[in-house]
Parts: C-alpha cells; structure tokens; sequence
C-alpha cells in the first residue's frame, strides 16, 4: 500500500510540475509572453507624435513600430499610451508603459532614474516667436513673456537663461504653450526645434530662430534593470541607422 502511495505522489508531483508555466520576469519575457509591447509616446508634439484623423502618427511612432517589429515580427503588436514631459517617467517607473519614445533627452540627470538607449535623433532647443522678432538676438526675448513646457529640458535653459528675472510662464503641453503664444503678441516660446518647425509650418506668421541654445540627443526611455530589452532597442537603432531607414524617416517627418 505505501509502495502505490508512493509511486501516485511521484506521478502527481511530475504531473504538476509539467503543467506549470513559466511566469515571465524581465520585461522582454513579460512583452513576449503577452504579444504585445507597450509604448509611451506623445500625441501634441508634431512631426514627433501627434493624432491626425483619429491615427497616432510621426517619427517617434515610427521609431516605435520597428522596434516592435525587431522583437515581435510584427509592428502593428503595440500598444500607445499617451505620455507627457512631466508623467512620462513616472508612467515608465510604475510599469504602465514598457519603454518611452517620446522626444525624450538623454542626460545625467535622467540617468540617475532611468537608462536609455543610443540616440535616434539629435535636436536642440531654440526660439519659436511671430515674425516681427529681431531673431539674430536671443537678447529680444526679454521684451515679453517666455513659455516653456513642464517637465522638459528647456525649463532649466530658461532658468540658466533669466535666473529670477523676466517673465516667464510654465505650460503643462505644447499645444496650451502655443495658445499662449497666439494671444500674447510679444510671448515666444522656447523647445526642441523640430517640435517648434512643426508649429510654424500649420501657422503662418510664426518664425523659428536659427540659433540652438542646447544640443538634445533624442533617446528610448527603458529601465535600468531591462537590459536584454535594451539590447534589442540599440539593436534597432543600429539598424535604422546603418540601412539608411532612419535618414528616410528623418527626411519624411522633419526635414
């Protein structure tokens, strides 16, 4: 009798071993195991991402979706989640979102909380204003109200700018930026340039300055324990960069 005890415990031990999965543990076994990968992205910030028609569109989208096809074989497996200068951290930190593409910049201050990828595009900061400004001189915009978005590196090239003094006003996304911009005559506002070329080719009358006040190199948002996943996004990046598809894309949305 113990002889038939023992041998039904074997077997169910053996069965019950078999029949139990493998629960995912990093966020590449988590992506693949769900098929699907989740991307936070932004939806004002044209040619980068922005809605037209109901579709998530731009270079960061793009971006995404081969990085999906690189680790799913599929680029429509994804799923947006809108984001903002000020939550997207936060939204990648609660693993509400598995990366960010999402104009991001990859500095040292950042990297204190996140890691981040190669960069897929280097940008800079400049001056979006109406047309009657002097724009050889960073000088005249002291003459009114100075917007920027929250959350973004241009906050602090503003403070390093103006200090206390000049009239500032922090705006919670680019899109209420520029209203601001719209009905003050004298406000400019100051971001990434290809964000800012976006608004000034729908508007007439708005002008971008020439000069870059910062260098921002544009990078995947991940964290810092992901490191097979990170594997995959520079891998992709890598291959953008050597076929030629990233200067397509960068001569399709920005250029």
């Amino acid at each position: 009798m113990k002889k038939i005890l023992l041998i039904l415990l074997i077997l169910f031990s053996v069965f019950t071993c078999g029949c139990t999965k493998k629960v995912p543990k990093t966020t590449i076994e988590k992506i693949k195991a769900r098929d699907y990968i989740i991307v936070g992205v932004k939806y004002d910030s044209k040619p980068f991402g922005y809605i037209e028609n109901g579709e998530i569109k731009g270079f960061d989208i793009d971006v995404a979706k081969e990085i999906t096809k690189n680790i799913l074989d599929d680029e429509n497996k994804i799923k947006f989640v809108q984001v903002t200068p000020e939550n997207r951290i936060s939204k990648l930190m609660s693993e509400e979102v598995d990366i960010i593409v999402a104009t991001m910049t990859d500095n040292e201050q950042r990297r204190l909380i996140v890691d981040f990828s190669e960069p897929y595009y280097i940008s800079g900061q400049t001056v979006l204003c109406r047309e009657s400004y002097d724009t050889k001189s960073v000088g005249a915009l002291k003459r009114g109200k100075t917007v920027v978005v929250r959350g973004t590196t241009a906050e602090k090239t503003l403070k390093k700018m103006y200090g206390k003094k000049g009239k500032i006003e922090i705006s919670p996304s680019y899109n209420m930026a520029f209203d601001i911009i719209k009905n003050e005559p004298d406000a400019c506002l100051i971001a990434d340039e290809g964000i800012l070329l976006g608004f000034s080719s729908e508007n007439d009358g708005y002008i971008v300055f020439n000069k870059k006040l910062t260098t921002e190199p544009y990078a995947v948002a991940i964290r810092k324990e992901d490191i097979k996943l990170k594997k995959y996004v520079n891998h992709t990046i890598k291959y953008l960069e050597t076929s030629g598809k990233l200067a397509e894309m960068e001569d399709r949305w920005i250029k």
